[in-house]
């Protein structure tokens, strides 16, 4: 352990965290606890939401305590998830659960970066911070893909007391891993009470939605990422309505988490061959194609047409998370170093809002009060679908009109 660098430490315990053993079957065990597919699509919607509550504390304890700890407190809070689950069942238990998964995302989402960052930057190291973002995430998905390949089996035979202690003796791990990183200099933030970190939190969006440089990036990067929830998230419903058998669950999971471990670990290589405009051209086609996958599998509610269909969307958003990543790495070049977790704590708050919404819209889209028709998951798909396509023409045609006038400017000057 001791020839281990602190960076290689953070992504064992990232693996071991991220073997998520019920992910691939946590529909089923929804269902067990009395809850339809619609419930279970709106309540990832609701926590989506719920995470934005947290993200201003988060984001204020991050900038004011050390990373590391903070780290180990987002360990911590899903440790809590899974002893709770494993201890109690009901309704009640599975959303407080869920609470503290989003509590859990919220401190994690706005410091593993900025951790990577702080300790490059101690070591005069930070052009390599696209590189290990990639591996950190690759790290995450191989975790998740590696616990996916044994689910199933492991759901069929013993069912979901063994998978949640294999979650909660994993995790515990982790933590005491995270216990052994250092703690690396960071600049101290401008607020030093929460009031003040809310004003800084508005005066940091909004100097973020000014920023040319980065606004409409993390806007196109957060609609992406709730397209990624829309789909990742029916990807159970799509399997159980097409009486799909439960290896399969395992099985596009495994690939899904496949895709994301590769493209995350060569995603410096995808930017530098791309560009960050021509690789969000590429995610955005495939995007499109995700959503046509989608339709066509809920038309058709087969098995095999599922399963495949799937596989086509896992590579779409394994170049989502590619985007994603590297979208990071662009914000972290023009941020300021006392703000960089509050402005990551931004970019999140923007994806999980739009997120939410969409999760939550889309529940109500195909199961909506009073007895009235709601549109077929196919059908909610096409409108999902012109939607999101619309707006990403927008942005891209402003991406590509001002990258346009840039060269012209700098054509006139020269």
């Amino acid at each position: 352990m001791k020839q281990l660098t602190p960076l290689k430490k953070l992504d064992l315990a990232c693996f071991l965290r991220s073997q998520l053993y019920l992910a691939p079957v946590l529909l089923l065990f929804y269902q067990q606890n009395g809850l339809s597919i619609a419930d279970y699509v709106m309540i990832q919607g609701i926590f989506q939401l719920t995470g934005i509550i947290f993200e201003i504390p988060c984001g204020y304890i991050a900038d004011v305590l050390s990373k590391k700890k903070i780290l180990i407190l987002a360990f911590l809070c899903f440790f809590l998830r899974a002893a709770l689950w494993l201890s109690f069942k009901g309704v009640y238990i599975i959303l407080l659960g869920e609470l503290f998964n989003a509590l859990s995302r919220a401190f994690l989402s706005g410091v593993y970066d900025s951790y990577i960052y702080d300790y490059l930057k101690s070591k005069n190291q930070t052009r390599r911070m696209l590189k290990e973002c990639g591996r950190t995430n690759f790290a995450m998905s191989g975790g998740a893909m590696f616990a996916a390949i044994f689910s199933a089996m492991l759901f069929a035979r013993y069912g979901t007391a063994v998978l949640l202690g294999l979650e909660f003796i994993l995790t515990l791990i982790s933590i005491i891993l995270l216990t052994t990183l250092p703690n690396p200099p960071s600049a101290k933030p401008h607020a030093v009470t929460l009031k003040q970190k809310f004003t800084e939190i508005k005066d940091t969006a909004i100097a973020t939605l000014k920023n040319k440089n980065i606004n409409i990036y993390i806007l196109y990067s957060a609609l992406l990422f709730s397209t990624t929830s829309l789909f990742c998230w029916c990807f159970q419903p799509l399997l159980k309505m097409s009486s799909a058998p439960v290896f399969m669950f395992s099985f596009v999971y495994v690939i899904n988490h496949a895709l994301r471990a590769g493209f995350s670990y060569y995603v410096n290589r995808l930017k530098n061959f791309f560009g960050l405009n021509r690789l969000l051209v590429v995610t955005t086609f495939l995007c499109l194609y995700s959503f046509a996958c989608m339709i066509l599998s809920f038309y058709f509610k087969l098995p095999n047409i599922a399963c495949l269909s799937l596989i086509f969307v896992c590579i779409g958003i394994g170049f989502q998370l590619a985007f994603a990543i590297a979208n990071i790495n662009h914000i972290h070049t023009f941020a300021l170093e006392e703000t960089r977790a509050t402005i990551s704590s931004v970019n999140n708050m923007l994806q999980q809002t739009i997120s939410g919404l969409s999760l939550i819209c889309f529940k109500f889209v195909i199961a909506p009060s009073s007895g009235i028709q709601g549109l077929s998951f196919a059908q909610a798909f096409f409108v999902f679908g012109a939607f999101y396509m619309a707006l990403f023409a927008i942005l891209l045609y402003k991406i590509y009109h001002k990258k346009t006038a840039a060269s012209v400017k700098i054509t006139a000057s020269s």
